[in-house]
């Protein structure tokens, strides 16, 4: 399974999410960009990965950061009620498999973080989930 092809995936799935009432995701990047033309918008951002090999199949679990992206709100109450808003709908983004080519594959938000972020000289407030994502692959050796 190839890393990219999955992440394209979780960008679909998250694409096709319904955003929080009264709010709208712009866009979803599977890769980071050069700069985000509009926001919110979601950025991932590789992490590690770990791979147990069996006797015909081989299980990944591949780490990603998904960071959402938001304009800075001076005003308290709006900036944390849209913080909680968005952290609540990530979590719950993945609650359906992620089909990849056919197969479908376990994705997990396992944490989230609240913060502010700088993406291409610009100040952003951020949400990151912590998204771990298991394939199941069947595998044959050759000799």
């Amino acid at each position: 399974m190839n890393d990219l092809t999955i992440l394209d995936a979780m960008a679909e799935r998250l694409k096709s999410v319904e955003p929080p009432v009264g709010y709208s995701l712009r866009n979803v990047y599977a890769t980071p960009q050069e700069s985000l033309p509009v926001v919110p918008a979601i950025v991932f951002f590789p992490g590690d990965d770990t791979v147990s090999i069996g006797s015909a199949n081989r299980a990944v679990t591949l780490t990603v950061n998904a960071v959402l992206y938001l304009t800075p709100i001076p005003r308290m109450d709006q900036k944390y009620r849209d913080l909680y808003t968005w952290r609540s709908w990530m979590r719950d983004a993945f609650n359906a498999d992620v089909t990849i080519d056919g197969n479908a594959a376990q994705v997990t938000v396992t944490s989230t973080t609240l913060g502010t972020d700088t993406y291409a000289d610009q100040d952003y407030l951020t949400v990151t989930a912590a998204v771990e994502v298991l394939v199941y692959e069947a595998i044959a050796y050759s000799e």
